[in-house]
Parts: C-alpha cells; sequence; structure tokens
C-alpha cells in the first residue's frame, strides 16, 4: 500500500472490558483509532481481533493487508469524548477487580499520543475521565503528552512510556516512525518533576541485550521511581516477525520459533532477576 491513510470511524461502545487484568494492566480499554502510524515492526496488535476481524471493512477504506501494512494507516475515533460522557453518565455498575482496580487504559491497540490530532481527543477523553473520578493508566511512545501535564499530574493517572532500551539507532530500524528513546526519556523526567505518577513498559526488549546491558538499562530508569516497571521480551512469531523480517532487522531469525524465543526469554528473565537480588 503506498502512502498513509487517515480517516474517522465510530464504534458503538469506546469503553470495554479488558482481558488485560490478568497482566495487572487494567479492567477497562479505550481505543481512540484503529491503526497506529509508528509503524513498530514487532506491534502484535495487527495480529489480535482487533484487527484480524475488521479487514473487510479497513479494505472497504483503502486498507490492502491491514496486518503488513500496520503503521500506514489511521481512523480517528472522533466521537468517543460524547460517546465516553453518555455511558459514564448512566452506568452504575463498574468493574473492579484484585489485578485490574478499576483502571482504564489508553490504550492498547494503538498510541493515545501519537500526532497532535490524536492527542486532542486523548486530551478530552482523560478530562471526562478526571471528571467521572475514573483510573487511567496511559501507554505511549510519544512524549506530546508533556503538554497535558496540566491535567496529568492528578493522583488518578498514571503515565507510562514503553522505553525498552536507549538505542536511538535501533529504534529507527524496527519501530521507524516513534520518537526516539532518548526523548521518551526527558518526557518522563518532565514527567517525574511535574509529580506524575509514572511506570515504564521495559517492552518489547531485543534478545541482543546482555547482562550488562540490563544493568545499565535499570539503573538509569529507576532513577524515574516509577511506580512499576513492566517487562516482555519481543515476539517475532507470526505478522509481526514477517514485518521485522521486511525491515531487514538481523536479530529476528534468532527468536522466530517457539523453542529459541523461549530459550530467550528465560535468558532474560535470569538477568533481570540477577539485578534486582544484587
Amino acid at each position: 500500500m503506498k502512502g498513509v491513510l487517515k480517516g474517522t470511524e465510530t464504534v458503538a461502545c469506546p469503553l470495554q472490558e479488558s482481558a488485560l487484568r490478568k497482566k495487572g494492566l487494567c479492567d477497562y480499554v479505550i481505543n481512540i483509532a484503529s491503526g497506529c502510524l509508528h509503524g513498530c515492526t514487532f506491534c502484535y496488535v495487527p495480529s489480535t481481533p482487533a484487527i484480524r476481524t475488521r479487514q473487510t471493512l479497513l479494505n472497504d477504506k483503502g486498507v490492502e493487508n491491514p496486518q503488513m501494512d500496520w503503521g500506514k494507516y489511521l481512523f480517528l475515533r472522533d466521537r468517543i469524548p460524547e460517546q465516553l460522557s453518555d455511558i459514564l453518565s448512566r452506568k452504575r455498575k463498574w468493574k473492579n477487580t484484585d489485578s485490574g482496580k478499576g483502571v482504564i487504559l489508553l490504550c492498547s491497540g494503538t498510541d493515545p499520543y501519537q500526532n497532535k490530532q490524536t492527542a486532542l481527543l486523548t486530551r478530552h477523553i482523560v478530562e471526562i475521565l478526571i471528571k467521572y473520578n475514573k483510573r487511567v493508566r496511559i501507554l505511549t511512545r510519544s512524549p506530546l503528552w508533556e503538554k497535558d501535564l496540566d491535567i496529568l499530574a492528578h493522583p488518578n493517572i498514571t503515565i507510562g512510556m514503553s522505553l525498552p532500551h536507549f538505542d536511538d539507532s535501533l529504534s529507527r530500524l524496527v519501530e521507524p516512525s516513534a520518537p526516539p528513546p532518548s526523548a521518551r526519556f526527558k518526557a518522563l523526567l518532565a514527567g517525574q518533576k511535574a509529580g506524575c505518577r509514572l511506570y515504564i513498559a521495559a517492552a518489547p526488549t531485543p534478545p541482543n541485550l546482555q547482562e550488562q546491558d540490563f544493568k545499565q538499562y535499570l539503573e538509569k530508569i529507576v532513577g524515574l521511581e516509577p511506580e512499576v516497571i513492566f517487562w516482555e521480551p519481543i515476539n517475532a512469531r507470526g505478522t509481526n516477525g514477517s514485518r521485522m523480517q521486511k525491515a531487514g532487522i538481523s536479530f529476528v531469525s534468532s527468536v522466530m520459533s517457539e523453542a529459541s524465543w523461549a530459550d530467550y526469554f528465560l535468558r532474560a528473565r535470569a538477568c533481570l532477576i540477577i539485578w534486582v537480588l544484587v
């Protein structure tokens, strides 16, 4: 597919219960768009039902291959603020599990701050959630949230950034349109200074990181005083593996099989455990 497709779409109910409570992330999720312009080659979202079950709809919008064309389309759900206000004004029961804690995640299938349009929409949504006293967890790769510190430095809001390493050169290869790790770290420092509650998604870490790399990485991010450091290794099985191969990422072949990925996972986990124990 040539070029980038942008547009809008509407979903029946933007507030959805989420299975991510199993990871302790949330009980609900709001995805403000279909697609994401960061174009992360490792992204798992195109392989999920959120995209696979909507292939015909996306085809009709001009997306030739919604999985392999990930990063080349974005359809903003611009009616969410209106819909959300209506839902929350009528909603009487709220799921609040031990692991999800009633939290709403923005977002699980796109980046809420990837450009000015998504940032503006996200701000409106957060303002509504604050009004209704909801707990919010934001996950982004973009530093645009710094412009919203006036509302994000709030006890009900936790800001997280995907920051798997500090190698800007590697980032340009595997997540070509996302802001570099150095810019994300500066945003986190600004958030810390403003009194924001922070967490780090150390995900996905590449298989070429060694024990010393993990040590240096963790020593740097603990200075941010994050409430949580969430770790996941890179997963190269499925269409995300194909996208990484197409991008010419050399380490992909070392984690393409289930056995090789499991070996990498255990090695990386051992490095993390050693650092924690020391």
